[in-house]
């Protein structure tokens, strides 16, 4: 009786948790919803575990558990969360502020990886409600167009060089964030419908891949203005539109039918990605001469501008040009801060501003606090055993799901490979970011698990 009673309260749990994770996707990275983010995170947790209980008291969605190679993405996760509190006891060099992030920022993370896991097995058992966690993701931006559409009606200017910082967002990053995890679920969800045939969807589906696809590019093209947003959308419309070319000229060769429908599906994002692209390059000069920016700012020891711009100015290009601010900024402190990794390989500890704590041990001018690249400040923070452990978990949900033949193994890769990219190009290492890293990794471990035979 205790098992069917079980079993019956599992469909109520499922509809929760992709209720809720589809909520936090919508409000995680807008400002001002700290407290609802609690409220749902810690609500979430409690069904979660709930689910995560009773789930395999049903023998017919019962994971495979004799693989745990499978679970590899979570060991990966789990280990992190317990070298984050080896490093608080034994490494810590903060342990006021480091026992501030540990309560609160990894305990929101830890909760996170939970409601995660648990709407992993829940879209594993059906996938197509995987649709209301995109839509929670295009939620903030349709906030943001409307929000944007008002400050457009009182300045009258298309493109607002500013706007970014009063937009719902805040900031760039958490649009790059957001934004980017939409296009790769959605790339994903498409190559995972191509690769299965018998599932047809309906055309409001395609309707919304596409009109959100377009607000999102759009915003990081003119409302925004984020080069890394756009170049990160655009590596992964590529690539995906590079695996359906080799998939339908494949089937082509094969059945040696010529189908018009295989061109107009190629040629369409590659109009759109023209489109966006020249709009980014008439608004951000950011591009015209970046090899030669990088080029001056990786030499950090005989240029040593990056370390107080203010002070000592921008240098300029073996051509003579003033170097672009963004570019040598960037790419000048992403080189020292790896080589501060180097010489600090178990990290600082604290998720904000390690950078700006250790570099001064070599560069005691230095004033920057961020090398504005994830990967890099997450190393700062907790080092290589860091890196090892979440990068790990991300390349892992690849090759599982790259094996697999669980009907969303495309998304899996999809999303685990934009995440890489993101917090490689975005300053995303901090606060929401990590709760929002956790939950991806835990979600796409579960949702690509194989069930017993």
């Amino acid at each position: 009786m205790k098992t069917a009673s079980s079993n019956r309260s599992l469909p109520v749990l499922s509809v929760l948790l992709i209720l809720i994770s589809s909520t936090l996707l919508a409000i995680w990275s807008i400002k001002n919803t700290i407290a609802l983010r609690n409220s749902l995170l810690a609500l979430g947790a409690i069904a979660g575990l709930l689910f995560l209980i009773n789930y395999p008291k049903d023998l017919k969605r019962t994971p495979y558990l004799a693989r745990l190679s499978q679970f590899i993405p979570l060991i990966f996760a789990g280990c992190m969360f317990i070298w984050v509190l080896i490093h608080y006891i034994g490494f810590s060099q903060d342990f006021a502020l480091q026992s501030q992030e540990l309560t609160s920022t990894w305990l929101r993370a830890m909760l996170a990886s939970i409601i995660g896991a648990a709407a992993g097995l829940a879209l594993r058992d059906h996938p197509i409600r995987s649709q209301f966690l995109w839509a929670g993701l295009l939620s903030s931006f349709i906030y943001l167009l409307i929000h944007y559409l008002g400050a457009y009606t009182q300045s009258g200017m298309v493109f607002m060089p500013n706007y970014y910082f009063s937009s719902p967002f805040g900031n760039k990053i958490n649009a790059v964030l957001m934004g980017n995890l939409f296009i790769s679920a959605i790339c994903g969800c498409a190559a995972d419908f191509l690769k299965q045939k018998q599932i047809h969807l309906s055309w409001g589906i395609y309707l919304f891949w596409l009109l959100g696809t377009l607000t999102i590019l759009f915003s990081f093209t003119t409302i925004i203005d984020t080069r890394n947003g756009i170049g990160i959308s655009l590596i992964l419309i590529s690539t995906w539109a590079l695996y359906v070319g080799s998939v339908m000229l494949k089937s082509q060769l094969t059945t040696r039918e010529r189908s018009w429908k295989f061109s107009i599906l190629l040629l369409i994002p590659f109009f759109i990605g023209i489109i966006f692209v020249q709009q980014h390059l008439s608004i951000n000069r950011g591009w015209n001469h970046f090899i030669d920016d990088v080029s001056v700012a990786i030499q950090i020891n005989e240029v040593p501008n990056w370390q107080n711009v203010k002070k000592y100015g921008y240098p300029r290009t073996n051509s003579g040009e003033l170097v672009y601010p963004n570019n040598y900024e960037r790419a000048a402190w992403a080189t020292a801060g790896i080589e501060t990794i180097a010489a600090n390989p178990l990290g600082y500890g604290l998720l904000e501003h390690s950078l700006g704590r250790l570099i001064r041990k070599s560069y005691p001018e230095a004033v920057i606090q961020s090398a504005h690249s994830a990967w890099i400040d997450y190393g700062l923070a907790f080092g290589i055993p860091g890196l090892i452990f979440t990068i790990g978990a991300l390349i892992s949900i690849i090759v599982i799901a790259a094996q697999s033949q669980a009907p969303q193994r495309f998304t899996a890769i999809w999303m685990a490979s934009g995440i890489l990219l993101i917090f490689t190009f975005a300053e995303v290492s901090s606060k929401h970011t990590i709760e929002i890293l956790f939950f991806c990794i835990a979600l796409l471990n579960t949702m690509v698990l194989e069930k017993k035979n």
